[in-house]
C-alpha cells in the first residue's frame, strides 16, 4: 500500500515532524509513505537519510505524481489545493483530508469538502474534530488520528550535564499572535516581580520583519529582559537536549497558545518528563491530567499560569513526579509504534473501503 502525504509548506515545522515520523514508522505495517510539499523553506534537514521519500513541486506535478505511481490514498494536510483534482471521479488515489491546522481562517476549506468526496477526515484530537465536524457537516466521516512523537522524544532522557544555574521557563513556537509570545514574556515580567529567580527562554522564528524589536520592546516593558533568552529556530534535531536543560535546571515547559489542534510542543516536552504548563482549553486537557501530568492555567490569564509556575519551580519532587508520569502518560498514547498502528488500521480500513 503507497500513500501520499500532502503539505504546503516545508518548513522546521510540527507537521513536517509528524510526516518524518511516518515515513519512518508505516513501513513496518507494510505501508510505504512519502511526503509531498508545495514551497521549500528550509525544513528539509528534518528529513535527512529519507530524502528518497521528499518531494518538492507544484500540486499539478503532485497529482501527476500520485497517480502516475498508483498511490491508493493522497492524504492532504489542510492543502486545499488539491481539491480540484478531485473534483471528478478519476483512477487515481481516494482523498483523504486531515485538518491540522488551529488557525480557523485555514479550515473554512471545509465547509465545502463535501463535494469532493473525501474518504474521510483525520483530526489529531478530539477538539479539532468538534472544530471540522460542525464544517464539514453530515456525510463525511470524522476521524481522532493521535501524532506520533519522534523517537528522538522517545528515547530514555539523559541527565543534562550542566544545568543552568537558575530554574528555565521554555516556551517554544512561532513568534506570531496566535501562539501568543507575548503573553509569555508578560508571564516572565511577573514571575520576576515577585521575586522568583529564573531564565526564561524562547525557540521560535519572528514571523514579522520587527520581530525582533517587538520582543525587545515587549521584555522591556514586561521588565522581563534580564532574564530572557532568545534562541531563534534551533535545530529540531536540538529540541530534546533543549528539554533536557530545561527539566534539570529545575524548571519547566508553558504554553500560552490561543489555540492548538494537539499540542506537539507541550507533548514532546512531556515526553522528556518536563513539567509543563498549559491552558485549560482544547485539547491540552485531553493529554494533561491537571495536578497529576501537569497543570493547567486560566486561558489568558498571567496571574494564573504564574501561580501554576511558581508551584512547579518550589517543588522539585511535585516536578519529578509529574514529569515521570507524563512521560509515562504520552508514550501510551503517541509513542510512535502505537500512534502510527491506529494510524495504519485506518489507512488499510480506507484502502478496504469500510
Amino acid at each position: 500500500m503507497q500513500v501520499l502525504c500532502v503539505y504546503k509548506y516545508l518548513t522546521l515545522g510540527g507537521v513536517e515532524a509528524v510526516l518524518r515520523a511516518r515515513l519512518d514508522g508505516l513501513a513496518a505495517s507494510g505501508i510505504e509513505a512519502h511526503a509531498w510539499f508545495f514551497h521549500d523553506y528550509g525544513g528539509r534537514s528534518i528529513f535527512r537519510g529519507r530524502e528518497d521519500r521528499l518531494h518538492v513541486g507544484p500540486v499539478e506535478d503532485c497529482l501527476r505524481y500520485a497517480r502516475r505511481e498508483r498511490f491508493d490514498l493522497l492524504s492532504s494536510i489542510d492543502s486545499e489545493e488539491v481539491l480540484p483534482g478531485f473534483a471528478r471521479p478519476s483512477e487515481g488515489p481516494r482523498l483523504v483530508m486531515e485538518c491540522h491546522s488551529a488557525y480557523l481562517a485555514n479550515i473554512e476549506y471545509l465547509r465545502g469538502l463535501a463535494a469532493y468526496r473525501p474518504a474521510a477526515v483525520f483530526c489529531p484530537s478530539e477538539g479539532q474534530a468538534r472544530l471540522s465536524r460542525e464544517r464539514v457537516g453530515e456525510g463525511v466521516p470524522v476521524r481522532v488520528i493521535p501524532n506520533p512523537l519522534r523517537e528522538e522524544f522517545v528515547a530514555e532522557p539523559p541527565p543534562f550535564p550542566a544545568p543552568p544555574p537558575h530554574p528555565v521557563v521554555a516556551w517554544i513556537g512561532r513568534l506570531d499572535d496566535h501562539k501568543n509570545w507575548r503573553g509569555f514574556v508578560e508571564i516572565a515580567g511577573l514571575l520576576g516581580r515577585r521575586g522568583v529567580e529564573h531564565e526564561a527562554w524562547i525557540i521560535g522564528k519572528a514571523v514579522e520583519a520587527d520581530g525582533p524589536e517587538q520582543l525587545l520592546k515587549a521584555a522591556r516593558d514586561a521588565q522581563a529582559l534580564r532574564r530572557l533568552r532568545w534562541f531563534g529556530a534551533l535545530p529540531y534535531g536540538r529540541i530534546p537536549l533543549f528539554l533536557d536543560a530545561v527539566r534539570d535546571s529545575g524548571g519547566a515547559v508553558i504554553s500560552t497558545s490561543r489555540g492548538e489542534s494537539f499540542g506537539l510542543t507541550i507533548a514532546e516536552a512531556m515526553a522528556r518528563r518536563c513539567a509543563v504548563a498549559a491552558p485549560d482549553q482544547a485539547p491540552f486537557p485531553e493529554f494533561v491530567d491537571a495536578g497529576r501530568t501537569g497543570t493547567l492555567f486560566t486561558p489568558g490569564s498571567a496571574e494564573s499560569a504564574a501561580d501554576r509556575l511558581q508551584e512547579l519551580i518550589a517543588n522539585a519532587s511535585l516536578r519529578a513526579e509529574m514529569g515521570g508520569r507524563a512521560r509515562e502518560a504520552v508514550l501510551a498514547r503517541f509513542a510512535p509504534g502505537v500512534a502510527l498502528g491506529v494510524l495504519a488500521e485506518e489507512l488499510r480500513r480506507l484502502e478496504r473501503g469500510t
